[in-house]
């Protein structure tokens, strides 16, 4: 019986997606406003890539992440010349930006990876292009700590350069903070405030999201 109380919560966790609860999250809640353009690479015709800050509360492994965005519709309306997506997180240098040389993580990853899931969330972007959730399983579980600001950028590589960009859906859940690499030498340069911020969401190993559950359970136990 007490074995069972303990299996209950895993089995609930797994059920129920508790085991994925997010570490950090700024979801889409305005597709349809104005967002940014985001390059993965330098060379593209709005020659920009976004980053945006996140600082945890408490320490956490990371093994998923999930942003949500889209095709700015110049020729298409959906993914047709996204062919990969550059993901970097950063610690902050000595300003506050994003630091360049300090990489956490870092992804380059073709959108038929099976390691990318894509799906249209219904919406539509401020410029027409359908919106897009993606969520990653990452290469290697990463360890955040508590009360660094870090910094997550996310940027595609496009099959014609010239053509369709990709845009970031917005967010209004963050800190009107967020910062932008124009390839000029310079890194990153910090906007705040700024209109938005950018949607995306930092997921626990489910181990990590387990843990809280498993002490519940043990609790739970020695009441009885």
């Amino acid at each position: 019986m007490k074995i069972n109380s303990v299996l209950t919560l895993v089995a609930l966790a797994a059920t129920t997606g508790l085991a994925q609860a997010e570490i950090y999250s700024q979801t889409s809640d305005q597709p349809g406003n104005p967002s940014f353009f985001s390059d993965g690479i330098e060379g593209q015709f709005f020659g920009q890539t976004m980053a945006d800050n996140f600082t945890l509360g408490s320490s956490a492994t990371a093994d998923q992440l999930r942003w949500w965005g889209g095709s700015q519709n110049f020729q298409f309306a959906d993914l047709t010349n996204m062919s990969d997506y550059v993901v970097n997180i950063y610690t902050s240098d000595m300003s506050g930006a994003a630091d360049l040389g300090n990489v956490v993580y870092s992804d380059t990853v073709s959108a038929a990876d099976a390691r990318l899931d894509i799906s249209a969330t219904g919406a539509s972007l401020f410029g027409g292009g359908d919106e897009f959730v993606y969520t990653l399983d990452m290469t290697s579980a990463v360890s955040l700590d508590a009360g660094t600001q870090y910094w997550i950028s996310i940027g595609a590589i496009l099959v014609d350069g010239g053509a369709d960009a990709w845009v970031w859906s917005g967010s209004s859940q963050g800190d009107l903070v967020n910062a932008t690499n124009f390839y000029d030498g310079f890194g990153f340069t910090v906007f705040d405030p700024t209109f938005n911020d950018l949607a995306f969401a930092v997921i626990p190993a489910p181990s990590t999201a387990l843990m809280g559950l498993g002490t519940l359970g043990l609790m739970s136990r020695r009441r009885r």
